[in-house]
């Protein structure tokens, strides 16, 4: 079957509703206890934002302008030195996600400075797998924002030094957008998601 006749088939869904569905969740979660340790905090860190990042993407009102070049939503993992760990992530990422606003969804791993381009196009948005350095971080961050995509970071710290969007972890977890690094990279969020959401000015 022709993958574009296909893909024009699936059923749209509003990003009103999905940012309701999101923020239901959201308020759902646990908070780890404050007494973990730094690499169990990122590791549940991790976790979560395995099952956020998804539906943050999805309510990019342009989600569907950023499909690869065979209609899937193409998920770009960036890692530095822990290639097994990203895969293992993006595998995950793969089979908690079969689609996305009934769109297909791939995942794939590769180095941080790589670039973001690949065979089958610009990724649809990309996620931080590992700990980046200042320097790897802003060198990402001006490659996303010139192919205008967002960039999710599981790591605390990471949306004050220009990612686009990460998580705020108090009594609730919350997206946690960076509003600068949205306008630069032209990224527009469901304004009810940004409501709901914490803002880094």
């Amino acid at each position: 079957m022709d993958e574009t006749r296909s893909h024009a088939r699936s059923p749209v869904v509003s990003p009103g509703y999905l940012a309701v569905l999101l923020y239901g969740w959201l308020v759902s979660l646990c908070v780890f206890s404050g007494a973990a340790l730094a690499d169990e905090a990122d590791r549940r860190r991790v976790e979560i934002s395995l099952s956020i990042f998804p539906r943050i993407v999805a309510v990019d009102e342009q989600f569907r302008q950023k499909l690869d070049l065979r209609g899937r939503v193409d998920i770009l993992l960036v890692y530095d030195a822990d290639e097994v760990g990203a895969r293992q992530l993006a595998t995950r990422l793969e089979q908690q996600n079969r689609s996305l606003g009934g769109v297909e969804l791939v995942a794939r791993v590769g180095r941080v400075g790589e670039g973001l381009v690949a065979d089958t196009g610009v990724p649809s948005a990309v996620f931080v797998a590992e700990r980046l350095t200042g320097t790897q971080l802003a060198r990402l961050m001006r490659d996303a924002e010139r192919e205008r995509r967002m960039v999710f970071s599981p790591f605390p710290g990471d949306v004050e030094r220009g990612v686009t969007v990460g998580l705020s972890v108090t009594n609730r977890v919350k997206p946690y957008f960076n509003m600068a690094a949205l306008a630069r990279a032209e990224v527009k969020i469901n304004p009810l998601l940004l409501k709901m959401s914490k803002r880094y000015e």
